[in-house]
């Protein structure tokens, strides 16, 4: 409807305009120096704007065109960047596939539009380790530093892990130290400088490392417990192969913490140093029977049958005490053969090593049996008695003397 009414109503000025033109058309005179025009004025008119449209249309197009351009550029450059990005993840899901020199050469050619190219380094160094082409890989961790100069922190990372991977511990070290002054409570740096003093028996730095590892949340209470435990027995383990002296070796049980002091596998390791000090047989043995009267423990029980002491009856009596509280521990009566054969009682010692055998074959008490029978004279059957145990040995791979 109101289409209609603004027809009629262009009509109307339409037709009125051309009644005044047709009356007096007017005159429309143009001049400049010798050129000079004459025509109606609403043929000017026209022909002005006739040419505003022409201007209007012409800027239009070049608009356009210019709009054109760009979009094509721009194209173009997002087609470029798409490649490279294609490039980058089928090389970053070659390198997980294992196809490494593969991953090397996509990771190459994405990196060139990139922008990313810290992924693409840290990639390439990792196809490049895993080539073994560790001047490559060393080069491109260089590039990654130069690519982000603020990326310390993951760059050391990805370098310490290769480090590792390839066994070199000590550099790996000082990798992950200068990572810790970057970033004292991160996990994984911490988690890493663990597996390193693990790998090199740094035991003394990774008990200082533990409350760091409880703190960032690298291990919850148990596992630091555990940790603190397995530590305390490497540290008493080295200090046998460093012979330390008993003193040195009683200073480093006091500087055990009373609750990891209670540990029967911490005992263990410190009662196994303790041997090698024979003169001190009264306070291992009494260390050994305190422990076991509170908990059981198969190392520390095979243990107390090498203890030797000056009073070896008492240690019998102590012996059989723990017996009647642990009545079917065969490991418990090779012990009690063991100490009955140092007190000469010969008869209870065989009787002890027949019910440790009936309850569990072991090697280490064939041997133990045998070297006893043959003392008795009874060589057939300490033959036949090393013989079994050899066998054992043999299929079990079992005997492994704790002293």
């Amino acid at each position: 409807m109101w289409r209609f009414i603004w027809l009629l109503i262009i009509l109307i000025a339409s037709v009125w305009l051309g009644l005044q033109i047709a009356k007096d058309p007017g005159l429309a005179f143009f001049s400049y120096r010798h050129w000079s025009v004459e025509m109606p004025l609403w043929l000017a008119t026209v022909i002005f704007i006739a040419i505003l449209l022409v201007l209007y249309f012409i800027t239009k197009f070049l608009d356009n065109a210019s709009s054109l351009v760009y979009r094509f550029k721009s194209w173009l450059h997002w087609r470029r960047k798409h490649k490279a990005y294609s490039k980058t993840n089928r090389g970053l899901m070659e390198l997980i596939e294992g196809r490494f020199k593969n991953a090397e050469h996509d990771l190459l050619e994405g990196l060139s539009q990139s922008d990313a190219a810290l992924v693409n380094y840290l990639a390439l160094a990792k196809a490049a380790h895993e080539q073994a082409a560790f001047d490559r890989r060393d080069i491109y961790l260089r590039k990654a530093h130069a690519a982000a100069p603020d990326a310390d922190v993951v760059i050391g990372l990805t370098q310490a892990q290769l480090q590792i991977n390839q066994g070199q511990l000590e550099q790996a070290l000082a990798t992950l130290k200068h990572l810790k002054t970057l970033v004292p409570k991160h996990a994984l740096v911490l988690k890493l400088l663990e597996r390193v003093y693990v790998h090199l028996g740094d035991w003394q730095a990774l008990l200082a490392l533990l409350p760091h590892l409880y703190k960032a949340g690298v291990v919850n209470r148990e596992q630091l417990t555990m940790l603190e435990k397995k530590t305390y027995e490497e540290i008493i383990k080295s200090s046998g192969s460093r012979e330390i002296g008993l003193d040195a070796l009683h200073a480093l049980w006091a500087t055990v913490p009373r609750k990891i002091q209670k540990d029967p596998g911490v005992i263990s390791s410190y009662v196994k140093q303790l041997l090698n000090y024979p003169d001190d047989g009264q306070e291992i043995e009494y260390l050994i029977y305190k422990t076991l009267k509170k908990s059981w423990n198969n190392t520390l029980a095979k243990l107390y049958g090498l203890v030797k002491t000056t009073d070896p009856k008492k240690q019998l009596v102590h012996a059989e005490n723990l017996l009647k509280e642990y009545p079917n521990e065969a490991v418990l009566l090779l012990s009690l053969g063991r100490i009955c054969v140092r007190s000469q009682l010969w008869g209870k010692a065989r009787s002890y090593f027949q019910e440790s055998l009936n309850l569990e074959a072991s090697a280490e008490t064939f041997a133990e049996y045998g070297k006893l029978l043959e003392h008795l004279g009874d060589s057939t059957t300490a033959m036949e008695s090393y013989r079994d145990g050899l066998g054992l040995m043999v299929s079990n791979h079992e005997y492994s003397p704790v002293n």
